[in-house]
């Protein structure tokens, strides 16, 4: 019984685009459609912070195409680097995760760099501030895309 339970809970907290019944392709468009909202509103929020350039996206191809590079490399190094830095998830509960993300967000400048793609961060603490960004964008969106934002009981 607690695990129908458990796995009722788990299908109504899931977004309604990341379902098993939603083909892979949409929800791997859907992720990189909010990852390039993330990256635009990074820009304007770091820039603005520190008054000068320091998130660049030159082009649409290049916001594009970094969203892309970044929702790869979340994908494939995240897991390792989670279970790398484990003890300390355990001792800053959590929170070293934004640096992880910001590590992500520089691994994917580096990358940018190499293939010539326009995307450009100077700094950790500028990383480290747009992966907060991003996180937080993403957090929103995904809010709002869910199937049943407010749960099961309270939703009329």
């Amino acid at each position: 019984m607690p695990r129908i339970t458990f796995i009722r809970v788990w299908e109504e907290t899931e977004p309604a685009w990341d379902r098993g019944h939603v083909p892979w392709i949409v929800r791997v468009t859907t992720r990189w459609g909010i990852t390039m909202v993330g990256f635009l509103v990074a820009e304007f929020a770091v820039n603005e912070l520190y008054n000068e350039d320091k998130w660049i996206i030159e082009d649409v191809w290049a916001l594009m195409l970094a969203a892309a590079v970044f929702v790869l490399i979340r994908v494939i190094v995240r897991p390792f680097l989670l279970f790398l830095t484990c003890p300390l998830q355990m001792l800053t509960l959590g929170l070293f995760i934004f640096v992880i993300n910001a590590f992500i967000v520089l691994i994917t400048e580096w990358w940018s760099e190499i293939f010539d793609i326009g995307f450009q961060v100077n700094g950790f603490i500028p990383a480290f501030i747009g992966a907060l960004v991003i996180s937080a964008v993403s957090f929103i969106i995904d809010r709002f895309l869910r199937f049943n934002p407010i749960g099961p009981n309270l939703r009329t």
